[in-house]
């Protein structure tokens, strides 16, 4: 499995000198396992894989499936700009679940209407198809599966797992015992993600607040790079990479916050691997 992040800021882009190290551009996360093109999130770094799979492609017809965790814009807003979305040859098949009010389509679909964008969905000569999940999907040899996560309207991570390997991506989510009263019901909804990123090769998981921070956007649908930490730990995963970056933290925040998290693991004695994704950064598992 080989892993690509091209974007990894949250909200909103960043770009500019003091974030040109870990990147501007909103997430985006390529996936390559089983011979399959897997891509997680459709943000700005959406455009730059377009461009990349054209090259490497030649000419020959790009096939992809995106899976997309919800529609706020930061996790959609590169589909209009991903070049391959109107190649005739593409077969573009876009996952994800269905909306509060409206389904997957009806908001890609919105995105792309006359009041924002000059091309509707509909118009797009790869005539993406669009499929609700209501079960795990198996692409291959790639099993996807999906779990909810807290975050306002409706959000899930996904689990990938090909050849005894597993890459799981959580963006965005809240622990449910730091917005709620602890209870019963916040400890199972906790213990329910964890259970879901068990034993994972790879973490992908927004860490987007310090305490501080979090102090004044509890119930924005993010947690804490302790959180996360947390998380990690009693999931027992082998890798973690700290993604879904504020756009206020330019790279020395993310530096010093980077090294802040890997110290803190390190003196849990759990051997887990921790990293802030930088725009660009390749995996293999």
């Amino acid at each position: 499995m080989k892993v690509r992040f091209w974007g990894v800021r949250g909200s909103i882009p960043a770009p500019g000198p003091s974030t040109s190290r870990y990147g501007g551009n909103t997430p985006c996360v390529e996936l390559r396992a089983g011979g399959r093109e897997i891509v997680v999130d459709a943000g700005t770094g959406l455009r730059g894989l377009g461009d990349a799979l054209i090259k490497e492609k030649a000419g020959a017809p790009i096939e992809a499936d995106l899976f997309v965790g919800h529609t706020h814009w930061d996790h959609i807003q590169g589909l209009p700009f991903f070049v391959p979305l109107y190649m005739p040859g593409t077969k573009l098949t876009v996952h994800g679940v269905h909306g509060t009010t409206r389904s997957l389509r009806e908001v890609l679909s919105g995105q792309m209407s006359s009041a924002y964008f000059p091309v509707r969905l509909d118009e797009a000569a790869s005539k993406p198809r669009v499929e609700e999940l209501s079960a795990p999907v198996e692409l291959g040899p790639v099993k996807v599966s999906y779990h909810y996560l807290n975050h306002p309207g409706i959000a899930v991570g996904f689990r990938f797992e090909e050849g005894g390997r597993s890459v799981v991506y959580l963006s965005d989510h809240e622990p449910y015992d730091k917005l709620n009263a602890k209870g019963e019901f916040s400890r199972k909804e906790d213990a329910d993600v964890a259970r879901f990123a068990q034993g994972a090769d790879l973490l992908i998981c927004e860490a987007q607040y310090t305490k501080d921070e979090y102090k004044l956007k509890k119930g924005w649908g993010h947690s804490t790079f302790d959180d996360v930490l947390d998380l990690a730990g009693k999931a027992g995963v082998k890798r973690l990479a700290l993604f879904h970056h504020d756009p206020s933290h330019d790279d020395d925040a993310m530096d010093a916050l980077a090294a802040s998290c890997v110290r803190a693991a390190a003196a849990r004695g759990e051997g887990l691997e921790v990293f802030a994704a930088r725009e660009g950064q390749e995996l293999s598992l």
